[in-house]
């Protein structure tokens, strides 16, 4: 039976009173930065995860494609990871000084990691970034990070930067992503195009003064395979004496245990990890070659660096991760199944669009999908249209409706835990979602 974007609105608000009564309590006290899942009056607030599974605070089942942004491999609640942190737990959980608990989780990085020669733990992974900008500009001695259109790499100053829209494709220049950056920061960050050759000629311009190149290992809003111009990026960089940086935050340990790096056989002179690695808990991890990395042995090191946190490096994250990427080290079988699973769901959507002449792509690279409501090609973001907002937003009513919260971000992942089942719902719930926002008429 079709159903109005106006009736999922209705059915939605009618089953989550307490989430819009909390709504109404936080906002008199607590301001939110993050994404709401839906657009609503009110966003809805998760009480409990379990497998593929999360609850909002009416109890209301879904089936997430959020898992925590991505680092939920496992699922929610994975009974490994509990009995860690639970572990853990009786044997206190914070001393701020170094503990026994680290090795574990470095050796694991150190071995899955092509380039992690050294490690250094942080807490989230707009540290890692951060501190992968600063270790590259203490090694080099020069001050310019280079990044590319489309990127996220973190909260922090140096990240917060988008692509003109109206600067040429070949030379982006870029805008302050809201009010509070530096303006002084602006010449110390150059944008590059993405997935585009003229990016390798800005390299070869500005190498006198590039410290790093930095690059995520599959754009988390343009999730498409890039391995070939990674290859080439890694090369120039060399070539010009330039560091080259990968973040692997969301790829590491998702695509596959050695990441991007494994999967498009490159490695970078330092990258950063965050997210998986955890096994939920907070982490940011900077890795690379041990001359770089001696930069962080303290600032009596030839060029070091400051870095270090109260949190960094935490018996409770320690624990979990290693439960984590043991298990995910122990079970190879499951990197094949869950892109083969997004290679599955992101087919069959296509498939389906195609038939009914709907304007809706799924990118993935494996276990990572986006959906974008245009025909058009997409090569980078700027590539990236936003014709049918209103068809957009009223898929995701539906959607969430159905029992399938999809991030407000709508950089969606499977995991270790989403059953065959599981991602036939997805299809089934994706497709027919389409098929009510078509026949509303809400497509341009």
């Amino acid at each position: 039976m079709t159903a109005t974007a106006a009736q999922a609105r209705a059915e939605l608000e009618a089953k989550t009173p307490k989430s819009r009564e909390i709504a109404g309590d936080r906002s008199e006290i607590l301001n939110s930065g993050l994404a709401a899942n839906l657009e609503m009056p009110h966003a809805i607030f998760i009480e409990r995860g379990d497998g593929s599974r999360v609850f909002d605070a009416d109890d209301n089942e879904y089936i997430d494609t959020s898992v925590g942004f991505g680092l939920h491999m496992l699922g929610h609640n994975h009974p490994l990871i509990n009995e860690a942190i639970k572990t853990r737990t009786d044997k206190g959980w914070m001393f701020g000084i170094h503990t026994t608990a680290q090795l574990g989780l470095a050796t694991l990085l150190h071995e899955a990691s092509p380039c992690a020669e050294r490690v250094v733990f942080c807490n989230t992974g707009s540290e890692a970034t951060m501190y992968a900008f600063r270790a590259a500009r203490g090694f080099t001695g020069r001050e310019k990070i280079a990044l590319f259109d489309g990127f996220y790499h973190g909260a922090h100053d140096y990240g917060m930067w988008m692509t003109d829209p109206s600067s040429p494709r070949s030379a982006p220049t870029k805008l302050p992503m809201g009010h509070g950056i530096p303006s002084a920061i602006d010449d110390l960050m150059l944008l590059l195009p993405y997935q585009d050759a003229s990016a390798f000629d800005l390299v070869r311009k500005h190498a006198d003064e590039l410290a790093m190149v930095f690059v995520e290992g599959v754009q988390s809003s343009n999730p498409q395979h890039c391995g070939e111009f990674l290859a080439e990026l890694a090369e120039v960089c060399k070539s010009c004496g330039v560091l080259f940086g990968l973040d692997e935050v969301i790829t590491g340990f998702r695509l596959a245990l050695g990441g991007a790096q494994e999967l498009f056989s490159v490695t970078p002179d330092i990258a950063t990890y965050g997210k998986v690695l955890g096994g939920g808990l907070p982490i940011g991890a900077v890795t690379g070659r041990a001359d770089l990395m001696n930069v962080f042995t303290g600032l009596a090191a030839e060029r070091g660096v400051f870095s270090g946190g109260t949190f960094s490096g935490n018996p409770l994250t320690m624990a979990a991760g290693q439960a984590a990427v043991g298990h995910l080290k122990d079970n190879p079988e499951i990197y094949n199944r869950c892109n083969s699973e997004g290679d599955r769901l992101a087919r069959s959507v296509n498939e389906f669009c195609s038939d009914r002449q709907i304007p809706v792509q799924v990118l993935n690279v494996g276990s990572m999908f986006h959906m974008f409501f245009q025909r058009q090609p997409i090569n980078s973001m700027r590539d990236v249209q936003g014709k049918n907002a209103e068809a957009e937003s009223a898929f995701y009513l539906h959607t969430l409706n159905s029992g399938v919260l999809v991030p407000g971000t709508q950089r969606a992942f499977l995991s270790a835990a989403h059953s065959t089942q599981d991602v036939d719902k997805l299809i089934d719930v994706f497709t027919d979602s389409l098929a009510d926002v078509a026949a509303e008429g809400l497509f341009g």
